[in-house]
């Protein structure tokens, strides 16, 4: 076929290639001619848009307020999320619980999308009355949003200081603990002291009676004397049992279940306070796991290290009115900046174009006007006279009889003076002026 790329192709190849590429360049052509269209469309839009923006003194940027109204949206979208979940957590949740606790919401809700357009309104509209109502009413949706965004913010820090508040409890709810076991541990403490000492004191009076009697003899000798029938008298010693050993020996049998009592219940005594030193080690180790779990919840909170950072204290030295004074700042500043910010998109989508002024119209006081075009009105005007002569001339002389020649070889005109009609032309005189031929 000649054509390059597909030699060697059989003869429908070739003709379904030069149908190809020819099909090829219309869609080309087609194309250019459509991207062509589009740009004069655009641009001929664009051009009655500056028109219509110059006439009416302003311009609306679409993509900021489209900007303004995603933020709405989103903003919308967190507010219902956010207070519609806080109203499912509760106990015994309904479809029909969640719809009351989310009704004001919803309705606060609505408040957000007239915030952009009544922005809009307080720098379109040229009536000042209507510009301040629109100004109270921005006013009054930023605190609409204000409102929300404080829900929003104390719903995103309550969980954090949940956490910590929860901590705090069980730290303080074992350090309870240790106190109640510190003060048992110091009644037992007393309790094995006096089983000490009441089994002391009856080992110190057994070792006097032990001692007393090993000073004390068992029997003592006496003497008994009797007389004889032939009147001589006989002595004779005898021993005897000492009355005063009993008695201490009796104090003495007595004593010994008193001392195996007492050393009983002084030995119950160390076993139970042995108790609590197992119960004191296994809660420290409790409160030590607790301590670094509360720690670890305050580096967590970002109010914590904010309100320490703040009041110049330790984030676990921080009381709860000071965690609560930081958390209406960081959360009610923002709330309205972000407000206004999200107000502000909306507020400079728009641009103060000026109006065109009205041109005066030019008038040229008629002096200047002869001044300026006379020449050229009498220079256009003899021109147009010699032509007109010219062509009444040449058509005179075409329609001349052959007897009405003049000498040399030249027609001689016949016109009458007057001004006579020749093929519907009018001859112009020469005493015409310019002006007045124009006329």
């Amino acid at each position: 076929m000649g054509i390059a790329g597909v030699e060697g192709i059989d003869a429908p190849a070739d003709i379904r290639v030069v149908a190809d590429a020819s099909g090829s360049d219309a869609d080309l052509t087609n194309r250019r001619s459509a991207i062509i269209d589009g740009r004069n469309r655009r641009s001929l839009n664009a051009m009655a848009r500056l028109e219509r923006d110059h006439a009416r003194g302003y311009s609306i940027n679409v993509k900021q307020v489209v900007l303004a109204f995603a933020v709405e949206f989103v903003i919308i979208g967190l507010i219902l999320a956010n207070q519609i979940g806080a109203v499912a957590k509760l106990p015994n949740a309904t479809w029909w619980s969640i719809i009351e606790g989310g009704s004001l919401f919803i309705a606060l809700a609505t408040v957000e999308l007239a915030r952009v357009p009544l922005a809009i309104a307080a720098r379109t509209q040229p009536s000042w009355y209507i510009k301040l109502v629109a100004v109270a009413g921005v006013m009054a949706a930023v605190v609409v949003t204000s409102f929300s965004f404080y829900l929003i913010g104390w719903s995103s820090y309550e969980h954090r200081l949940g956490e910590v508040n929860q901590k705090h409890v069980e730290l303080l709810k074992f350090q309870d603990y240790k106190t109640a076991l510190a003060s048992q541990i110091a009644t037992a403490d007393d309790a094995v002291q006096q089983k000490r000492s009441d089994r002391d004191s009856l080992y110190e009076q057994q070792s006097q009676l032990q001692m007393g009697l090993r000073k004390q003899q068992n029997v003592i000798p006496g003497t008994s004397k009797t007389t004889n029938p032939d009147g001589t008298t006989n002595t004779k010693t005898y021993f005897r049992e000492d009355p005063a050993f009993a008695p201490l020996k009796k104090d003495l049998d007595n004593l010994k279940p008193k001392i195996a009592a007492a050393e009983t219940a002084f030995k119950q005594a160390e076993a139970q306070r042995a108790t609590y030193d197992t119960r004191q080690q296994e809660l420290d180790q409790k409160i030590s796991v607790i301590e670094t779990e509360y720690r670890e919840a305050i580096n967590r909170s970002v109010l914590h290290w904010m309100a320490a950072a703040w009041f110049g204290k330790d984030s676990d030295k921080l009381t709860d009115g000071e965690i609560r004074t930081v958390e209406r700042y960081q959360i009610s500043i923002p709330a309205i900046a972000a407000a206004l910010s999200s107000t502000l998109i909306a507020i400079t989508a728009v641009r103060r174009r000026k109006r065109p002024k009205p041109q005066p119209e030019a008038k040229l006081p008629d002096d200047a006007a002869a001044y300026l075009f006379g020449p050229i009105l009498t220079a256009m005007t003899k021109a147009a006279n010699d032509a007109v002569t010219a062509a009444i001339n040449s058509h005179v002389k075409a329609t001349a009889p052959p007897e009405a020649v003049a000498t040399n070889g030249h027609a001689k005109a016949t016109a009458p003076p007057q001004a006579v009609a020749t093929n519907g032309h009018a001859k112009a005189t020469p005493s015409e002026t310019p002006m007045a031929t124009l006329s």
